[in-house]
């Protein structure tokens, strides 16, 4: 583990995409020569994964837990742990450097090594009880030295934060033992799972990798259209409604039915209806396959309902019987990857679309709860306007655009599936506190709290942190400080109101959190507007309206009578109330 953790440090200290490649190179190769029996392991630990993909288990090491454990074992106060992690932007370099402390106080950490941090991860997932994973995570703890805390800290919480994605990791295996680039990346897209692909490589066995039913692949990635404005769309596209729902792979087997959500694991036990239905069809003796699509809560009438109302889907992992009957799923299929005993990637989007029609009609016989997406031809770009208008009208949050002899590039965002998407709307709203950042922004005030106008006061409606430069970062940072309204306070800084942002967003939700009462669905800064005052922002009567039109076309739902929304926004005002002309 030190040897792997100290090259880790190299490859963060570093932006050269080659140097880091070189450095990943040597520590791989020197794991599989010291114990090939590691190496899985430690190409997964380098993408901050801890368990192999497919394992359903969590390792239930929150945050809260790790730092509970570095105060145990370093007699660091919790305030200066505290302090040490928001200054470093990240809990894991503050718990390394609280065993720097500790280390520099007298204690000499006997090190941990690669099958004692394996056989944590196994240690945890296997147990629900917090006092022997306190335990566990005790010990290996005590053992690390500063850099191993820092990075066992950072993969259990899944922020590695060295900029070594897995298309680095994969470079870095090809070169350590000397095989095709090529010949990795396609392991790396039947198999999925880093340390298998890491394994086969070093054993030479890559051509042997194999798509498994019941072990999920890499989602393809749709790169959003202005991302490639060159690309001619007008020839060879089939158009989609984008589905705002969660994406998931339905791995059918004759034995089994699996679901992975992109970036959550199995979600098998939380969606049994879906289950069900994918059960019948194998008990029909139909091939078994591997099916890519979306998970919406649907009305009576199959219209796609808003992603809060799934929300409360994912917030149970076994679901009630009153939550399945008042929130009823519907998996929306678009693509196909494997039947029967053929993996499908390599065929071209129309060939695979016209299998997955022929298998879901056998299949499904009309059952309701799995359905074939609606996949139409694109005619020419000038109908993309009305095109999108229409996926809008249906419930849908814009379009995808699918070209016909595109391959399913698992785990590849590129031109092959391009995203349609328009912001709900902007707003012009006043800055009233900002966040210290984390990672390389850990210094600056990156992360932007905003409000618009009530009648006489600022209310809050949400945070941003995306959208500006890094020397528009730098330069709110000094203005922003100059601004201050008292001291920070852990990390937090609250300011007199004067920057004024341009906001866009997708949406609008219900929110008791803030004091008016709303908060923006994924909001991006477009633009500091210093042309404008506090006095110019948007009030919270545009808001309200924007929000009638939402609830209007369906985009959004009411859970109450209007007078609820009151009472969370007053709810919401006794805590967090900003006078707009205070001095």
């Amino acid at each position: 583990m030190r040897l792997l953790c100290e090259a880790l440090d190299e490859v963060a200290r570093t932006r050269s995409r080659t140097a880091k490649v070189d450095v990943l190179t040597r520590a791989l190769r020197d794991v599989a020569a010291r114990d090939g029996a590691r190496l899985a392991f430690a190409a997964r630990f380098v993408t901050g994964t801890m368990l192999p993909l497919g394992d359903d288990r969590t390792l239930g090491a929150s945050g809260a837990l790790l730092f509970e454990v570095a105060v145990a074992v370093t007699r660091v106060p919790a305030t200066e742990l505290g302090r040490r992690a928001r200054a470093s932007g990240d809990l894991g370099s503050g718990i390394g450097e609280a065993v720097a402390s500790a280390v520099a106080g007298g204690r000499a950490p006997a090190g941990l090594t690669l099958e004692a941090a394996e056989s944590l991860a196994f240690d945890l997932a296997a147990t629900r009880s917090r006092s022997e994973k306190l335990r566990a995570l005790e010990v290996a703890f005590a053992a690390c030295t500063p850099p191993e805390a820092r990075y066992l800290a950072r993969a259990f919480l899944s922020e590695m934060r060295i900029g070594a994605k897995e298309a680095v990791v994969e470079e870095a295996i090809a070169k350590a033992f000397s095989r095709p680039l090529e010949a990795v990346r396609r392991a790396a897209s039947l198999v999925s799972d880093i340390g298998e692909v890491a394994q086969l490589a070093f054993e030479d066995r890559l051509q042997e990798a194999r798509v498994i039913v019941g072990r999920p692949l890499g989602f393809m990635l749709a790169s959003p259209l202005d991302t490639y404005r060159g690309a001619d769309v007008s020839v060879g596209h089939a158009v989609e409604d984008k589905i705002d729902g969660v994406r998931a792979q339905a791995h059918v087997g004759s034995e089994h039915v699996r679901l992975f959500a992109r970036g959550k694991g199995s979600v098998t036990t939380a969606f049994p209806e879906i289950v069900a239905c994918l059960a019948d069809a194998a008990r029909r003796v139909v091939p078994a396959v591997i099916l890519d699509g979306e998970i919406v809560v649907v009305t009576p009438d199959g219209r796609p309902r808003p992603f809060s109302a799934l929300q409360r889907r994912l917030k149970k992992t076994e679901p009630g019987e009153s939550l399945l009957r008042s929130n009823p799923v519907q998996y929306v299929v678009y693509d196909i990857l494997f039947e029967g005993d053929e993996a499908l990637l390599s065929l071209p989007f129309q060939e695979r679309r016209a299998r997955l029609a022929r298998w879901l009609a056998r299949a499904t016989a009309g059952d309701a709860r799995v359905v074939l997406h609606d996949s139409r031809p694109l005619l020419s770009r000038a109908v993309m306007d009305h095109e999108f208008e229409a996926a809008r009208a249906r419930g849908h949050e814009g379009l995808v655009l699918k070209r016909l002899d595109a391959p399913y590039a698992a785990g590849v965002r590129g031109s092959g599936w391009l995203k349609v998407k328009k912001a709900l709307a902007t707003l012009d709203v006043v800055v009233v506190a900002a966040e210290r950042g984390h990672g390389k922004r850990a210094g600056w005030l990156s992360d932007y709290t905003f409000a618009v106008r009530g009648s006489d006061e600022l209310l809050q409606i949400g945070k941003a942190y995306s959208g500006l430069t890094d020397a528009e970062i730098k330069n709110l940072t000094t203005q922003l400080s100059a601004l201050a309204d008292g001291e920070e306070r852990d990390g937090l800084l609250h300011v007199h109101p004067s920057v004024v942002l341009e906001v866009g967003f997708d949406g609008l939700q219900r929110s008791a959190r803030h004091a008016s009462g709303y908060a923006l669905r994924f909001p991006r800064i477009l633009r500091i507007r210093d042309d404008k005052t506090p006095s110019d922002a948007d009030t919270l009567e545009t808001v309200d309206a924007l929000w009638a039109a939402q609830l209007a076309s369906g985009h959004r739902e009411t859970g109450s009578p209007e007078s609820a929304s009151k009472r969370d926004r007053n709810t919401a005002k006794a805590s967090a109330q900003l006078k707009l002309f205070d001095p």
